[in-house]
């Protein structure tokens, strides 16, 4: 099904570069990546950002938005990274 729905750009791919095959391979190695000490739980896995909020609030600013985003991600890896050590 992906590979019928990425067909319809078409006329990118005609282009010569491969969007639909780097599309399901991201798909895929999103899928193996994610589980590194099992097996997959997933067949394919697409990451995906809820912008909601934006959409909802007019005075929210994007660039704000994502760096909020980008803080608690980097606070959570610090936390890991102390916890490790």
């Amino acid at each position: 099904m992906a590979a019928a729905l990425l067909s319809v750009f078409d006329s990118q791919i005609a282009g010569g570069k491969r969007y639909d095959l780097a599309a399901i391979g991201r798909r895929l190695a999103n899928a193996t990546f994610s589980q590194s000490h099992g097996v997959d739980e997933s067949p394919a896995v697409s990451f995906a950002m809820d912008l909601t909020p934006l959409i909802q609030d007019d005075t929210l600013d994007i660039a704000g938005f994502i760096n909020g985003h980008i803080r608690r991600f980097q606070e959570q890896v610090t936390n890991v990274i102390i916890r490790l050590i």
